[in-house]
């Protein structure tokens, strides 16, 4: 199986008010949730009210085109570029595989 897997950080410039951002980062998971089937969640910079990092994976099966993989990935991380509160800073995305090839 191919597992798509990635950190995404934003930057919420002059925020001051966390339980904003939560909100803000957990209707932009559930979204990516209902939209792509894929795990999403923030994962550091839980007190920073400045700085967003969402974390997501998807689990692809080997049937799949490394292509396509990739393509579902990309379609994320446009999806959270484009709908994101917040300015998109860091992009960094994998494609890993695991068990047989």
């Amino acid at each position: 199986m191919l597992v798509a897997v990635g950190r995404i950080v934003l930057d919420f410039y002059n925020n001051d008010n966390i339980p904003l951002k939560r909100r803000q980062l957990e209707a932009l998971c559930e979204d990516l949730r209902r939209k792509y089937n894929v795990s999403a969640l923030e994962v550091a910079d839980f007190d920073d009210p400045e700085r967003c990092v969402i974390g997501f994976s998807a689990v692809i099966p080997e049937n799949w085109k490394t292509q396509s993989a990739r393509s579902l990935m990309q379609k994320i991380c446009d999806t959270i570029d484009q709908t994101a509160f917040a300015r998109v800073t860091i992009e960094d995305c994998d494609l890993l595989s695991h068990g047989e090839a």
